[in-house]
């Protein structure tokens, strides 16, 4: 009962627009007096404080500030030039280099609005003015940008790791074949369309000299996720200390290779780095109060109790994961969405004999798809506003989208190999 009680409190307040945090805070405090429970109050200050307190979470503004720095100015154009060369040739040519700029950003600032902003504002005019309706181009820009977020360095899957204390470089190699999966199922939309409405039905082949010549161009971006994943998966460095390498690398290419930056302008990306971050951490103390209440009052078990009353399969068990995860990446954010659900679905996850890094990569991919769906997805009111096209317009475009990536999603969930066969390799 008083799971269904904190539940229905974190919705009611999440829907008449409560702050996060003070919803969370709200479910943690209400159900202790409405059900009598003689835990002190203390008690949830002092667990709040501890969320916090982790080095670990230093990792967190680290990640944000290098991805800022990567993504400022004209990294956005070298990357996607480059992209075009490769890949331009294709039917429906743009809508590819669409998708596979976006997966590149997201292995440079691992979040999906920065991805869909940087790629959104070169390419959706582009894809405009070679025929592509504005809606559809959107519509694009808007999903392939939440690919940020699976792909590492993944920011949500960086949280997942530290909540549920999951390896995150198991979780970084597990998400390289998911991205790919999800990317390849929007390109097939994007070779569809150009070859449907006759606007993009494939070009020249690029010379090499072009080709060189644009990855010469962003070849100094690129390296940076090199240094993030070469020092994790080597062991060499920890996530902390990547990212402290790559604040120091973006700082060095964006000043001095690509003069992209000032250093006048390097204190005001720093504040807005770190201003994101302690949102991040304010969300963070609360829900480690949250999880203290969870624990207390064995919810995880009572949560698997219920679900084997229905059904003992582990295919039904994550069926209603993707179901809970998607009305839920709907009205929340990726990184407090893991921090509400990771220390529930971990222990149900073991009991049914998944494994973690598998549910990390279910979560992050659930996660992204509600950040392209409408009405209200975060990476939709970005190309929104970009296209200056309706949401509801959108959201025509965006039908055969949501459905690749929903078959996208099944494969992640359900053919573990997908996921799970780099981390198999390399453990």
């Amino acid at each position: 009962m008083i799971l269904l009680f904190l539940c229905v409190v974190f919705l009611g307040t999440i829907i008449i627009g409560f702050p996060l945090v003070w919803a969370v805070m709200v479910s943690t405090l209400l159900p202790m007096f409405a059900f009598h429970r003689p835990y002190p109050l203390e008690a949830v200050f002092l667990n709040f404080i501890a969320g916090v307190e982790p080095n670990i979470y230093i990792a967190i503004p680290l990640f944000i500030l290098a991805g800022q720095l990567l993504n400022h100015g004209g990294m956005g154009v070298r990357i996607i030039r480059f992209v075009r060369t490769l890949l331009g040739f294709l039917p429906g040519g743009l809508g590819v280099c669409v998708v596979a700029a976006a997966m590149i950003f997201g292995g440079i600032s691992g979040s999906a609005i920065a991805d869909a902003a940087a790629v959104g504002s070169v390419m959706i005019p582009s894809m405009a003015q070679r025929g592509y309706s504005k809606p559809f181009a959107a519509a694009l820009v808007a999903a392939a940008g939440t690919i940020g977020i699976i792909v590492p360095p993944s920011i949500p899957l960086l949280v997942y790791g530290f909540v549920g204390n999951v390896s995150i470089r198991e979780l970084f190699i597990a998400g390289f074949v998911p991205g790919v999966v999800f990317a390849l199922c929007m390109m097939a939309v994007a070779i569809r369309e150009g070859k449907k409405t006759g606007c993009d039905t494939g070009g020249e082949y690029s010379s090499l000299k072009e080709i060189w010549s644009g990855f010469i161009g962003c070849a100094p971006a690129l390296f940076m996720p090199v240094i993030i994943l070469a020092g994790i998966f080597s062991g060499v460095t920890t996530p902390t200390e990547a990212a402290g390498l790559a604040v120091v690398y973006g700082l060095f290419v964006t000043i001095v290779v690509y003069r992209d930056l000032s250093l006048k302008q390097v204190p005001k990306l720093i504040t807005d780095a770190f201003i994101t971050s302690a949102v991040v951490m304010t969300v963070i103390g609360a829900t480690q109060a949250l999880t203290w209440l969870i624990t207390l009052e064995q919810m995880p078990v009572i949560l698997l109790e219920w679900i084997k009353h229905f059904s003992s399969s582990r295919w039904v068990f994550l069926l209603l994961v993707n179901i809970a995860l998607l009305i839920l990446g709907h009205v929340l954010e990726p990184v407090p969405a893991i921090l509400l659900t990771a220390p529930i679905f971990i222990p149900l996850a073991k009991a049914y004999g998944i494994d973690p890094v598998h549910l990390g990569l279910i979560i992050s991919c659930n996660l992204a798809l509600g950040l392209f769906t409408p009405p209200i997805g975060a990476t939709l009111f970005v190309s929104s506003r970009i296209a200056e096209v309706g949401v509801i317009a959108i959201t025509r475009a965006m039908v055969p989208l949501f459905f690749m990536a929903l078959f996208a999603l099944f494969l992640v969930t359900y053919v573990t190999f997908i996921p799970m066969g780099l981390v198999w390799y390399f453990r």
